[in-house]
């Protein structure tokens, strides 16, 4: 047994200590310069262990007893006993939030909240959550979850348990916190259940997998746009009328019909906007198992073979989530040509106002005006940020990333630099790569690894199409209709502000609607209430208030081991990557170097640029190492400036480390916190094959 002062111990003073007054008990975790084997009594039963994670320190009258926390520690003297658990997360109940919080429940769908029942509480403490930083590193609006989390646990959960019948995956649960969406993956471990569910899967997947063009382009994008087009022609009046119309009267239609439209088109557009999200998951599970079954193909026959490899052998793939890129590639390309006033106005620092004016006021200008318009429907439907978010808006409501990103494009193409993306140089060096693997291989394994690699290039395009088509130009056209129920219920009297309207879930804006109907209905001077006001004005100030705050990573007890690819894969939580959360928690981690994946090969060191909103993506400068939670195609006009990607989120197959490979950009991802400890300024280092980055200097001793 060691004894020995407090003072003997290395203990981080930021260390953070949990202490038990009626045990005596303190635990804590030590630092990782730890050395030694630690031999030690709890009550009767000794301990050693290998440098521990966890100290437990007991107080009593021969000084300060060490052990370690194994799991389920017991500590027995006479009647008392605790275990003490192994290293997790909190569960939901025990998250400290801030007071201003207090109340955020209410804005939210029961269906997500934790701990609604003892025996909900008691399957979900059974679970383990994860914060889905993946689609969004921002807590999401109350109606803005009608397109997601909402949407998501019907459309995504019934794709892989009642569509498809992903044999090991059932489905994933999904809750709330302050808006911040967690996910929890529910697993098939019933052996008849996963042969009969294996069946089912291989008959349908085969289809869609032989099918896929014809599917895609035929069925699937034709539904989407008649959806889209849809919601954009559903009426809105801006304010109901003082009198309804003689034809009411003429035509004996015998009331307004006008309040039981806003009611109707209301009701109409959150339909289109689930139908939208029950096409989104229908090929993208697909895609994703064609390119895991590709990755273990290659694995089995190339053991030492990289994820940087797989991944560049589907790149170069032609997907529409580019052309907003490619467009303006174009649109640059011809400003040049043109010549004339047209460069030196899109260099300028005029408004995206000012420079259409400037614009129009020429012939040259007027022709590339022309093909602007032609570029914004669809291209520019592009949002600001992941697309889960009412308030950070479009390309198309706001011009400044376009013609931001024009500018530095005709620079680039005057100094002779290129523009980026070389899709041509791309696809013959993931063809020489394909190749050379293959001449390794013999005739029967070459057969597997083809009928593999054809299957994923065949469907894999829809791992980025349909973040263009959904999460970007559908979201645009939900926004911006639902804004003009925000004005009309603003001209009545319920709401200050347009957008205050995304402060209530979609249940609740029916109400709204409604009641703005019934309020015109009482005829001039009627009464309006000011509690719909007073309500988002204090749902407002939640809102800012859980943008703040940062909830943890993941709730509950991990399991001992991530084995579940597509959590690699997408979401790029591994053990390791936990076992670092973990470390974070418990204030314990080094926060020179980080690891994650190496997701688009290449070292480089530069100055870092750290951008968390997508509206300050311009600030990058040329060669600086772009540090962002995430990245998305969006941000891509900007890449040719960055040296290299770190995020804190993301697999390999995510859309951050897709898009860092199509525009070659060395890039590590899913790091878990590099956003927190690397700043602006700062000198690091990254490799975009071994996933290490590492802070060579701070910003502040530069």
């Amino acid at each position: 047994m060691y004894v020995a002062d407090e003072s003997d111990f290395h203990i981080r003073s930021s260390t953070r200590i949990v202490f038990n007054v009626s045990l005596s008990i303190v635990r804590c975790t030590i630092d990782s310069c730890f050395e030694g084997t630690l031999s030690y009594e709890l009550g009767h039963t000794h301990y050693e262990s290998s440098k521990p994670p966890v100290v437990i320190i007991s107080h009593s009258t021969e000084g300060i007893t060490m052990g370690v926390d194994d799991s389920t520690t017991a500590v027995e003297d006479g009647d008392q006993r605790e275990c003490v658990e192994r290293n997790r997360f909190p569960h939901a109940g025990e998250l400290e939030l801030p007071d201003e919080l207090a109340g955020w429940e209410k804005m939210y769908p029961e269906f997500f909240l934790f701990e609604l029942s003892d025996d909900r509480r008691d399957y979900e403490q059974d679970q383990f959550w994860f914060w889905d930083k993946k689609d969004s590193t921002e807590p999401i609006m109350p109606w803005d979850m009608t397109i997601s989390a909402q949407a998501w646990q019907i459309a995504m959960a019934q794709n892989t348990s009642r569509v498809f019948a992903i044999p090991p995956s059932m489905s994933v649960d999904i809750r709330v916190v302050a808006g911040y969406v967690y996910f929890s993956g529910i697993q098939v471990t019933d052996d008849e259940l996963l042969q009969e569910r294996a069946e089912i899967f291989e008959e349908r997947s085969e289809y869609y997998y032989e099918n896929y063009d014809a599917l895609y382009n035929g069925t699937w994008l034709p539904a989407v746009k008649e959806i889209g087009n849809e919601i954009q022609s559903l009426a809105v009046p801006e304010k109901l009328p003082d009198y309804v119309s003689e034809d009411v009267i003429t035509e004996a239609k015998g009331q307004s019909t006008q309040t039981l439209q806003v009611i109707q088109n209301y009701n109409r557009l959150t339909e289109l906007a689930l139908e939208g999200w029950q096409r989104h998951f229908e090929f993208l599970y697909l895609a994703y198992l064609a390119y895991m079954q590709f990755t273990e193909t290659s694995r089995d026959l190339f053991p030492d073979i990289s994820d940087d490899a797989i991944g560049k052998m589907v790149s170069a793939v032609e997907a529409d989530v580019f052309r907003p890129d490619q467009e303006l590639d174009k649109l640059a390309r011809k400003a040049v040509e043109l010549g004339g006033d047209v460069p030196a106005i899109l260099k300028s620092d005029l408004k995206p106002d000012e420079k259409i004016e400037q614009l129009r006021a020429s012939e040259t200008g007027q022709a590339f005006m022309d093909l602007f318009e032609e570029a914004k429907d669809p291209w520019f439907y592009m949002t600001y940020g992941d697309g889960f978010h009412s308030y950070k808006g479009s390309w198309i409501d706001d011009l400044a990333a376009p013609f931001n990103h024009l500018q530095t494009k005709v620079e680039r193409l005057e100094s002779g630099d290129s523009l980026g993306r070389d899709f041509d140089k791309l696809q013959a060096e993931r063809d020489a790569i394909v190749d050379e693997y293959r001449q390794y291989l013999n005739p029967d394994d070459r057969e597997q690894f083809d009928h593999a690699y054809e299957t994923c290039m065949s469907i894999y395009e829809y791992a980025e199409n349909h973040q263009f088509w959904i999460e970007n130009w559908l979201h645009t056209i939900v926004f911006r209709k639902m804004r003009e129920f925000g004005e009309l219920v603003v001209t009545h009297g319920l709401l200050e502000e347009p957008d205050d309207i995304f402060l209530f879930d979609r249940f609740e804006v029916a109400q709204l609607l409604e009641e703005t109907c019934e309020t015109w209905a009482l005829g001039e001077g009627a009464f309006v209430t000011e509690r719909w006001k007073d309500r988002a004005a204090n749902r407002r100030e939640i809102f800012e208030a859980a943008r703040e705050w940062d909830p943890s990573p993941a709730l509950g007890e991990p399991p001992e081991t991530v084995s579940d690819p597509l959590m690699q894969m997408l979401w790029g939580i591994t053990t390791e990557k936990i076992n670092d959360w973990l470390d974070v928690e418990s204030d314990n981690d080094d926060e020179s170097r980080l690891d994650g994946f190496g997701s688009s090969s290449g070292q480089v060191e530069g100055r870092a640029r750290v951008v968390t909103d997508a509206k300050d993506i311009s600030e990058l400068a040329e060669d600086e190492i772009l540090v962002a939670p995430l990245t998305d195609p969006a941000w891509a006009p900007v890449f040719p400036r960055a040296k290299g990607a770190i995020t804190d989120d993301g697999g390999i197959t995510s859309h951050a480390a897709i898009v860092c490979r199509e525009y070659g950009l060395p890039a590590v991802t899913g790091t878990g916190h590099a956003t927190s400890v690397i700043e602006t300024g700062d000198l690091v280092r990254l490799d975009g094959q071994s996933g290490e980055v590492e802070i060579l200097e701070k910003a502040t001793q530069s």
